[in-house]
């Protein structure tokens, strides 16, 4: 078996989200993710989710520099924990991921999101399964057109509210992967824009944490739909449970988001 550094895949949601590597390694990753105004959001305050994209991806690019170049790493489960709002403006964050245990089967992570001064944003823990490939993911030469800085990631992405609960993602080329798959970042941004939507919370709640199962992969050129039920509701707390469907109605993932105020 040969191993190899990674190219790191600029897909939609990367290009979205304004991600880009530093430095990938079997054992350690670091990634740079610009602050700006597409993070706000009229329901969730702020889209802490999307943080899921470069969380996601620096810690299953570590799994991927350290195995063979006809495997690939697929996300079975992250958790989030969230402890500020993301930055609207200023110098760009600083997404860093690390190895704790790899075996045959795939590899367990984490890591951290930090301000320009070095303040925790969000930490994860991914369980990662290796799958055989035919070929690596690699970038594409589509450019993508990306909105103007002002757009928010609920917008660009074309997520739409149905009903109280039920959230609706468009097919865009801007939420997918390197595989053409949803990524598993944007996934979590509709659990939580579910989440906020079943509570009607109106821009004043925040998202604490978000655990996050992936079942089977969504394909980002049909609609996936999020449903959401509230399994507590309290004066401060609120647990939220959200399942990700694709477009034949199949189970892509399921996610427990929890709410403060």
């Amino acid at each position: 078996m040969s191993t190899t550094t990674a190219e790191f895949v600029v897909s939609g949601a990367e290009a979205l989200l304004r991600v880009s590597p530093v430095t990938l390694g079997s054992d350690r990753g670091e990634l740079a993710v610009e602050a700006g105004g597409w993070l706000n959001d009229p329901v969730a305050g702020s889209c802490r989710g999307a943080l899921g994209v470069p969380l996601d991806d620096v810690t299953g690019y570590v799994v991927a520099a350290g195995s063979g170049t006809d495997r690939w790493p697929v996300s079975l489960g992250i958790r989030l924990d969230f402890l500020a709002d993301p930055p609207i403006a200023g110098p760009p964050m600083t997404v860093t991921g690390e190895l704790i245990a790899r075996d045959d089967l795939g590899g367990t992570t984490r890591g951290v999101v930090a301000d320009a001064s070095g303040r925790p944003i969000a930490l994860v823990t991914q369980r990662s399964h290796l799958v055989e490939v035919a070929t690596r993911p690699s970038n594409s030469t589509v450019d993508f057109e990306l909105p103007a800085g002002e757009v928010t990631v609920r917008d660009a992405l074309g997520f739409r509210d149905i009903t109280a609960g039920i959230v609706e993602l468009s097919p865009t080329p801007l939420a997918a992967n390197g595989m053409g798959n949803v990524h598993g970042g944007v996934l979590i941004c509709g659990s939580e824009f579910a989440a906020m939507s079943a509570l009607d919370a109106g821009g004043v709640l925040r998202t604490s944490s978000i655990d996050i199962a992936y079942v089977r992969p969504g394909d980002a050129a049909s609609m996936t739909s999020f449903e959401a039920e509230v399994v507590h509701r309290g004066r401060s707390l609120a647990v939220v449970r959200v399942n990700a469907r694709s477009s034949t109605g199949k189970l892509c993932a399921v996610a427990n988001v929890v709410v403060q105020r």
